[in-house]
């Protein structure tokens, strides 16, 4: 009851998801490897929710050299501090590519999400010109290429 009722706070206090054709807050995320980045405004913000998609998107990027214009971020919110630390995190530093770590839940909520699907955005002056929700690498390559 407890995290409904928070859900539900912070989905009044941030709104709603975003849409196509509405701007994107400028925020500077931590990356694995702790540094901080700002996510693009021009460009795409590939979102990964849970194990599955992480998987997913590392897989592109493990395939695919990370370009300038695209940011990788993940919903860490979720994940209990023990567990992050423990477990998680030693798992992401192997990775050379940038994971944007994303611990603000009530932010997370405003990401467009649909449930074991990748989030794609892209991005133009910092406004979502597209939303697409993959699932396969073949649609991922075939976005961003």
């Amino acid at each position: 009851m407890k995290i409904l009722f928070l859900l539900l706070f912070s989905l009044l206090l941030w709104g709603k998801m975003l849409e196509v054709g509405e701007k994107v807050q400028s925020v500077y995320l931590t990356s694995q490897h702790d540094q901080k980045i700002k996510l693009t405004e021009n460009g795409f913000w590939i979102i990964g929710w849970d194990k599955e998609t992480t998987a997913l998107a590392n897989e592109y990027f493990y395939k695919h050299k990370i370009k300038k214009d695209q940011n990788m971020l993940v919903d860490v919110s979720q994940i209990p501090s023990g567990i992050f630390s423990m477990f998680v995190a030693p798992k992401m530093k192997r990775y050379s590519h940038p994971i944007l770590l994303s611990y603000d839940e009530a932010y997370n909520l405003t990401l467009p999400y649909k449930d074991r699907y990748v989030t794609l955005l892209s991005l133009k002056d910092a406004k979502i010109e597209a939303i697409y929700f993959v699932d396969t690498l073949e649609e991922l390559e075939k976005l961003l290429k």
